[in-house]
C-alpha cells in the first residue's frame, strides 16, 4: 500500500487533477485532506462524484483528516460553532 495525502499542492478546488496525478504517481490509496481548513460541507452528489472518480483511477480511501473550520469547529468554545464543528466533522 502507497499513500499520500489529497492536499499536497492545495486543498481547495476541484481535486480530481490532483487524483488523477496521485494515481499515475503510483499511487494506490489516498488520505483525504481536501477543504480541511474551511467550512465546507460536502453534499451527496459530491461525496458520490469522488467516490467514482477514486474507482476510475483505481484508488482507494485510506482515511480523512478531521476538519477545522474558520468559523465550524468541534471544540470551539462557544456552543453554537462547536455544535457546528461536530457536525462539519
Amino acid at each position: 500500500m502507497l499513500s499520500i495525502t489529497t492536499d499536497y499542492q492545495s486543498s481547495q478546488g476541484n481535486p480530481y487533477p490532483y487524483l488523477r496525478a496521485i494515481a499515475e504517481a503510483g499511487f494506490t490509496h489516498i488520505h483525504w485532506c481536501h477543504q480541511w481548513n474551511t467550512d465546507f460541507i460536502y453534499h451527496p452528489s459530491e461525496i458520490d462524484q469522488i467516490g467514482r472518480w477514486l474507482h476510475e483511477l483505481g484508488l482507494q480511501l485510506l482515511d480523512t483528516h478531521g476538519s477545522e473550520g474558520k468559523e465550524k469547529f468541534w471544540y470551539a468554545p462557544e456552543e453554537y460553532a462547536r455544535l457546528a464543528g461536530v457536525e462539519l466533522v
